[in-house]
């Protein structure tokens, strides 16, 4: 019985394809379209062409994250390196900004001019709270935080 049912499935696929393959009475070439594999497809899109033009990618900010992943690379690798010195600077910095509440010192930086400079773009003053300022340049500069982060992974497992 089940036989029966797969002969004519096959018959019917077979007319089918007959009939999709003659055109105004001729036979015509078949065209076999060429599927290309998971592999080459990631191979494709993980180019370095595609992958510049999906991300936007210019020289200017392929320089950018060459840097900044040069720069998490260094501070990572000289942050465990030399973990004491860069707590006793901290510790001074925090030192710093408690005189500075008390009004013994005036501590001023120019951040606009320190944004042109650095080449990043600033974010609008939040009075709310630091945190929320920090969250908003990383999504301004997503990747450079992203390259910066990678850079201080691979400078922290490599010391």
């Amino acid at each position: 019985m089940y036989e029966v049912y797969i002969i004519k499935v096959y018959l019917f696929f077979e007319q089918l394809l007959e009939r999709n393959s003659m055109v105004d009475g001729a036979s015509a070439v078949k065209e076999v379209a060429v599927k290309t594999g998971w592999l080459d497809a990631i191979k494709e899109n993980l180019s370095f062409e595609v992958l510049s033009k999906k991300l936007d990618l210019t020289k200017e900010k392929m320089v950018a994250l060459v840097v900044y992943l040069g720069a998490g690379l260094l501070l990572g690798f000289l942050l465990k390196r030399f973990f004491k010195y860069v707590l006793f600077l901290a510790a001074i910095l925090i030192g710093l900004y408690f005189l500075q509440k008390s009004g013994a010192i005036n501590i001023v930086i120019d951040w606009n001019k320190m944004n042109d400079f650095i080449g990043i773009k600033s974010v609008p003053q939040v009075d709310s709270n630091l945190f929320l300022g920090y969250w908003l340049w990383i999504k301004a500069n997503v990747a450079i935080s992203i390259s910066f982060l990678i850079g201080f992974i691979i400078g922290w497992k490599i010391s």
